[in-house]
């Protein structure tokens, strides 16, 4: 009998962090506040790049680089409560020249709480806008945590041009949280 092949999926490089409600961050109802959300994923994505060796302090401030975000989303499942022991999932979905994307996911359990984004772009202290992301994207590489495609094309893509690992990353994850799977789940 042959064997059928997989098709290799693309590395979705992911955090997974536990954490435990506490009563400054829920409303009179004991339902955690909607902007904690945000604030949870600042920890998500501090902590997985620390878990990769970019700790924010050593690396991007000695070299004058900053992160703003300049979108961000959740979609709120169902609430966290007071004493809930929950879980953050991060993932860089996305790392461009300019910018960077990560993704989240708040689980208890197995039940998805809500997910949401924060897209960032790499600028110095001045405001203006530097080219951060080849340095990120080498450092995956050099990890193993990359092993195939090309830093993401600032430009829009051309027709019958092949996709590169961003944009599969993307759909992946987004397929994913879609089907209620966990963004490192093999298929």
């Amino acid at each position: 009998m042959a064997e059928e092949k997989k098709e290799q999926q693309p590395q979705v490089i992911v955090g997974s962090m536990p954490y435990r409600v506490s009563m400054a961050e829920v409303d009179a109802y004991g339902v955690m506040y909607y902007s904690r959300f945000f604030e949870l994923f600042e920890r998500g994505r501090t902590e997985l790049f620390r878990a990769l060796g970019i700790e924010y302090r050593k690396v991007l401030q000695q070299e004058g680089v900053l992160m703003p975000v300049v979108e961000a989303a959740c979609r709120y499942m169902a609430p966290v409560v007071y004493d809930d022991l929950i879980t953050l999932e991060t993932a860089i979905t996305n790392v461009g020249t300019r910018g960077i994307r990560f993704d989240y996911r708040v689980l208890r359990d197995e039940a998805v709480l809500a997910v949401g984004f924060t897209q960032h772009i790499f600028i110095d202290p001045q405001g203006r806008p530097v080219s951060y992301g080849k340095k990120i994207f080498e450092i995956l590489k050099e990890k193993g945590l990359i092993k195939e495609g090309q830093l993401a094309q600032e430009e829009q893509p051309q027709e019958g041009k092949k996709e590169d690992i961003s944009e599969k990353l993307k759909k992946l994850i987004v397929k994913r949280v879609e089907e209620g799977k966990p963004p490192t789940e093999n298929n």
